[in-house]
């Protein structure tokens, strides 16, 4: 991915949320961020309805080369050409960014592309150890960012905590898509997260902390890991992680709404996505222990068992 600029607010932003790229490798989308300035007088565009009437846009452009998508309230503009893998992003005002793009940066362009590949974005978690380990799905305060936060602090792997990349051809891997990881204080409280990884950063608009996750686990993270398992993890209390085998069903609507609700214009295949995701791995679900040593030896213990 390679993306144009002289908004010096999103440079940072990318350099913060996303690895740098390999030099020798070609960008498979091409992303241009313009403002009004970069733009002849009269060129801007504007919408002339009231609102944006964002499923009647998607149906109309379904079966096209285009994706689309408006953010009435700050005038932002997103523009994809699946065909030519190439991207327009217009902000109305320097910083003029929705909230959610400093955690994942260009993240509906990035899926767009994914797309065409025969992959694509999905919300979940991972945690692997060996280069093998699972997928970590459930709605907001599920325990899902919980979890990810105990496995990577006693030694655990991921390729992220929030949207990971899945690969189209063959077994089911998921890549590192973007680089950071949210953390609210009261997480960061019950991980005993030494303070100086959080003094002096500001919350984001979710009251979380935004921090690279290389930087909380204090060791490198791989680029990709295998799969075995769609995890679906429930706060219980209980003395001891467990976990118990689910339907493919179950798994998918633990899946597949959030994703399905946040990424606009791809909602069907992202539906499809889920599915595929759901049928194609085991689902369990896991019943979190309160002590993040013993879920994290728990975890490396069941993606072990997995690989036998």
């Amino acid at each position: 991915m390679r993306c144009r600029t002289t908004d010096a607010a999103v440079v940072g932003m990318l350099r913060a949320g996303h690895a740098a790229p390999s030099p020798e490798t070609p960008p498979d989308l091409e992303v241009l961020h313009l403002l009004p300035g970069d733009l002849p007088h009269g060129l801007w565009p504007r919408w002339g309805e009231t609102y944006f009437r964002e499923r009647e846009v998607e149906a109309a452009l379904q079966d096209t080369r285009y994706r689309f998508h408006f953010y009435d309230d700050l005038g932002f503009w997103q523009i994809h050409d699946r065909a030519k893998g190439r991207g327009l992003q217009l902000a109305a005002a320097p910083s003029a960014l929705p909230p959610w793009e400093a955690g994942s940066p260009l993240r509906n362009f990035i899926h767009w592309a994914l797309l065409e590949q025969g992959g694509g974005l999905v919300h979940a978690g991972t945690l692997a150890s060996g280069g093998s380990g699972v997928l970590l799905a459930g709605k907001g305060g599920s325990g899902k960012s919980g979890t990810v936060l105990a496995g990577v602090r006693h030694g655990l792997d991921s390729v992220g905590d929030d949207y990971v990349a899945l690969t189209g051809d063959g077994p089911l891997r998921a890549r590192a898509a973007f680089a950071c990881m949210k953390i609210d204080p009261a997480g960061a409280s019950r991980a005993a997260l030494p303070e100086a990884l959080t003094r002096g950063e500001a919350l984001n608009w979710q009251g979380k902390y935004l921090l690279p996750l290389t930087r909380i686990a204090g060791h490198p993270m791989p680029a990709e890991i295998r799969l075995g398992a769609l995890v679906l993890p429930r706060i219980t209390h209980a003395a001891r992680t467990s976990f118990h085998p689910i339907g493919a069903r179950e798994a998918f609507l633990a899946l597949a709404p959030s994703g399905v609700t946040q990424i606009p214009c791809a909602r069907p295949e992202m539906a499809r996505t889920c599915a595929a995701v759901s049928r194609g791995l085991p689902g369990y679900r896991m019943d979190l222990g309160t002590d993040p040593h013993e879920i994290a030896s728990a975890l490396r213990t069941f993606i072990g068992e997995l690989e036998t």
